[in-house]
């Protein structure tokens, strides 16, 4: 593959980032109204996705792939480290938070009223209609042998109807904590 092939696929998913980047900029601009464990977490995402978009400009610009990799890889030792910190920031302001809550002799934090049921149902409510979804879309497609296209049907529903179980399980645990 040459550079130019290699930079113009890293400025495509740079430009795809902006979903991640963009909210970012925004949080770290937002200064101290955002917790630091917040800030850092955006700094980390601004540093891999400015890291990424560095190492394209220098595929196109330099013949050898080598300092646009060194880039890329230090963009994402740096964003790991800065993660890692924000991670550490965040349970420091949890135990904080909970500390203020214990002062305040008012039990902990408030919760939702929704219960663990309901927020469960909700979410294989949800995940059964994108499966039946996503499988009919598979079966209306052209092409292929319908039996090869129902067993894809089958397998790609079972595999999103899984994977919202698996969040809604996720969900409700991290409610009963």
């Amino acid at each position: 593959m040459t550079h130019t092939v290699l930079a113009i696929g890293t400025a495509a998913l740079t430009a795809s980032g902006c979903v991640w980047y963009l909210p970012a900029i925004a949080d770290l601009q937002a200064g101290a109204d955002r917790p630091r464990s917040t800030r850092t977490a955006a700094a980390a995402c601004v540093l891999w996705w400015a890291a990424l978009a560095l190492a394209g400009g220098l595929l196109l610009a330099w013949p050898d792939w080598r300092p646009a990799a060194q880039v890329a890889l230090a963009g994402l030792v740096g964003g790991t480290a800065l993660r890692v910190r924000a991670r550490w920031d965040r349970r420091g302001e949890r135990r904080e938070t909970a500390a203020r809550w214990a002062a305040l002799d008012c039990g902990s934090a408030p919760r939702s009223g929704r219960t663990a049921a309901v927020a469960l149902a909700g979410w294989l409510l949800v995940g059964a209609a994108v499966a039946v979804l996503g499988a009919v879309a598979i079966l209306l497609t052209d092409g292929g042998g319908s039996a090869a296209k129902a067993a894809l049907a089958a397998v790609g529903g079972a595999g999103v109807a899984l994977a919202f179980l698996l969040a809604g399980l996720e969900n409700v645990r991290r409610r009963e904590r």
